[in-house]
């Protein structure tokens, strides 16, 4: 508590920055995703067939006559261009296949979001020819008295599904970032920072065995990673409470879920402030330090990445051996619902493998004068 105002800071800002952070986030794609929903802009090859019947009927689709269409999809005026087969209704007469070739603009966030809504209102017109015996023209003229509804069902759809993937992509790189950026100034400070200041030569004077010097610095180092990852999780849990969009993953928690993501919060939190302290150690000052652990903070987020489409079935050993990895597995299966009590015993005995290997290494740093001392 010597520097409030940091330890302040260390605390509140994962609280108050990852809700806010996600709130913004689902405002801007909000308001996206409502318009999709109510409608969207189309434009097709050809008026005279079924399927341009079929999609001039539904309320939430508006085909817009262009002729220059790959200009009006750069340009946002549509969010899709159909290419509708040559001869379409003959082949659907003649119940032969046909082919509806859907044009997108990759770069555009509406024509990204409609992808979804006119496949499936492709789908839908391939279901009633499907369903529904046309034997003439004629017949196939009442397709357009097919209606369906899909825009505010597929956008409700699109906002759990994307508030879930949120969830499960950013709790666990947060919590990783968090838990290795809260315990990084502590560690430059005990480490390099004691050295500016010349007060390791009074500390070591005292006669304090150095392995218990240690210990007390990385406990202290332990202590700030382990506020910072907790107040991201209440941060995170304010911001599910609040948005009432993600019931179904708040109701996979009970008291054991909480239990278990906090002891591995608890375990990595420890190991990066081990490894924080160890390139404290290292390093001959504040700035030098900052600068290792810097690009550390940073390559910590990236296992979550390679995670994201894990089959936790099939985690094996290895994923299980690697650090920050394997704890983003074991976090995502609590997350989850699927938590295994096999993978978090492993997970936990080897960090505890990991954080003796670097205490040892801390050890010898702390034992060489040429290290400690060296300005």
């Amino acid at each position: 508590m010597r520097d409030a105002k940091t330890f302040f800071v260390g605390i509140l800002i994962p609280f108050f920055l990852v809700p806010t952070m996600l709130f913004i986030f689902n405002f801007t794609m909000g308001g996206t995703e409502k318009s999709i929903a109510k409608n969207v802009n189309i434009a097709v090859s050809s008026k005279n067939n079924s399927f341009y019947k079929f999609m001039s009927a539904q309320d939430d689709v508006t085909i817009v006559e262009t002729n220059n269409p790959g200009k009006s999809l750069d340009s946002g005026e549509i969010s899709s261009y159909i290419i509708i087969d040559e001869n379409l209704d003959e082949k659907v007469l003649k119940k032969e296949p046909f082919n509806l070739d859907i044009k997108y603009n990759k770069s555009s966030m509406n024509s990204l979001l409609a992808q979804p809504m006119v496949s499936q209102y492709e789908e839908a017109y391939r279901y009633v020819l499907e369903k529904s015996s046309f034997k003439n023209y004629e017949e196939l003229e009442q397709i357009n008295k097919n209606k369906f509804n899909l825009g505010q069902q597929q956008n409700d759809q699109e906002s759990m599904d994307l508030s879930s993937m949120i969830f499960m992509m950013l709790v666990p790189m947060m919590l990783i970032l968090y838990s290795c950026f809260g315990s990084s100034s502590t560690a430059a400070e005990l480490g390099a920072g004691e050295k500016e200041r010349g007060t390791f030569e009074p500390l070591l004077s005292t006669g304090v065995e150095r392995s218990a010097v240690v210990i007390g610095k990385l406990f202290a180092t332990a202590f700030m990673g382990v506020l910072s990852s907790m107040f991201t999780v209440m941060g995170l849990f304010v911001y599910l409470i609040v948005s009432s969009k993600n019931d179904n993953i708040l109701n996979n928690f009970n008291i054991f879920s909480f239990v278990e993501l906090l002891t591995i919060i608890v375990v990595i939190s420890v190991f990066f402030a081990a490894l924080n302290l160890t390139i404290g150690i290292y390093a001959k000052s504040y700035k030098e330090a900052q600068t290792f652990l810097m690009p550390v903070c940073l390559l910590v987020m990236f296992p979550s990445f390679f995670t994201y489409t894990l089959d936790f079935s099939n985690v094996g050993f290895t994923d299980l051996s690697i650090p920050v990895l394997n704890t983003i597995c074991v976090i995502k299966e609590i997350l989850s619902n699927s938590f295994n009590a096999m993978h978090f015993s492993v997970v936990i005995a080897w960090h505890l493998v990991y954080i003796f290997l670097l205490c040892l290494v801390m050890f010898k740093l702390f034992k060489k004068e040429n290290i400690i001392f060296r300005v």
